[in-house]
């Protein structure tokens, strides 16, 4: 099954949506409300949060380009704008589990801030494929 667009994560049906650790709410763009939800991430995910034992808060999952644009150094294409990404606040030792754990489910890009206030704090995730200017798997620290 390929990507699956919504206008609002409101036109989502209950039987559709079978993450049960999280909510369409908590992937839609901010703002819009729009969303575009790949199965093949949104299982990904579920199944790292599975293996993690504990809540994992979705700071920031689809972004629309116009949104990514303004809150992105990525522009108009970023992970985000492709519904296979993921922003989870995590700090400390639950950093560590989860990065123990991300590249045996499938994860590519990981992005480390653990810097700042704790409430700043996120680890960035993405199954995106190697492409040109774009090596696979990558981390970084922001």
């Amino acid at each position: 099954m390929g990507d699956v667009r919504f206008l609002s994560w409101r036109d989502i049906s209950g039987d559709f949506w079978r993450w049960k650790n999280f909510t369409p709410d908590e992937f839609a763009s901010r703002g819009s409300g729009a969303l575009l939800v790949v199965p093949e991430f949104m299982d990904k995910i579920q199944a790292l949060r599975e293996a993690l034992g504990r809540p994992m808060v979705i700071t920031s999952g689809y972004r629309t380009p116009e949104h990514n644009e303004r809150v992105s150094t990525t522009g108009r294409a970023g992970p985000h704008t492709t519904g296979r990404a993921a922003d989870v606040a995590i700090h400390g030792e639950a950093a560590l589990d989860l990065l123990s754990i991300v590249k045996a489910h499938g994860f590519t890009g990981i992005g480390i801030s653990q810097k700042g206030p704790i409430a700043d704090r996120f680890i960035h995730l993405d199954d995106l494929p190697k492409d040109i200017g774009r090596p696979r798997p990558w981390t970084w620290s922001y």
